[in-house]
């Protein structure tokens, strides 16, 4: 697992709403701050659901005396913790040192270190399963490049921009592994729209690449 060298950025990013959390964790109780993190953790590769239902998140408030926006703060900053650990491989005593050096009491970022040593296995395995199983898969890509010319007193304008066609589906969706669930999506990008798209994608295989 990854580990800080002197002079390389922190592999966690000690922002002021980071800091607001690390103050707010030290006022839980470390008994009970274990139980929350392990909630988080089991639940955090479902990006479309929530961790907490309303009715939970009332009693967390009450349990921890946290406001609702306190309790947001704490359980955003938790989840980005863990997020960044599974993304660099951070060993859990690495995990420690850093938190403390966020400010969080040595009681409660030992109880963080502990989580993620005991679910980091298994957490990233469930990252890893989700990302590749997805809603929908890309079956087929093509793509054209697209010349739209416009009329002015002056000259003529040229906007060159390309065509994408994405075919989507599920391929086990139907018997025999026919795919009945297919879906074509057509998306035209301009020159800059497709530079951006495409560091969106290097972002994302590196993050792919850190958790192989």
């Amino acid at each position: 697992m990854a580990a800080l060298v002197k002079g390389e950025q922190p592999l966690i990013a000690v922002t002021a709403r980071l800091r607001e959390a690390t103050e707010l964790v030290n006022g839980v109780s470390v008994q009970k701050f274990p139980i929350l993190l392990t909630r988080i953790i089991a639940k955090l590769h479902l990006r479309n659901e929530h961790i907490f239902s309303e009715a939970e998140q009332e009693q967390l408030c009450g349990l921890f005396a946290l406001s609702t926006s306190q309790l947001t703060t704490v359980l955003e900053s938790c989840s980005y913790i863990l997020e960044q650990a599974a993304y660099h491989t951070i060993h859990p005593n690495a995990l420690k040192q850093l938190l403390e050096d966020a400010g969080m009491d040595e009681e409660h970022a030992q109880a963080v270190s502990t989580v993620w040593a005991d679910e980091a296995t298994e957490f990233v395995g469930r990252l890893k399963e989700h990302t590749m199983s997805g809603p929908k898969a890309l079956l087929d890509s093509q793509y054209r490049l697209h010349l739209m010319m416009g009329e002015s007193n002056l000259t003529r304008l040229k906007e060159p921009s390309a065509l994408f066609e994405f075919k989507l589906g599920r391929p086990e969706a139907g018997p025999q592994g026919q795919n009945t669930d297919k879906e074509d999506v057509v998306v035209e990008f301009s020159h800059s729209e497709l530079y951006d798209l495409f560091q969106q994608l290097e972002h994302v295989q590196e993050q792919l690449d850190s958790l192989s």
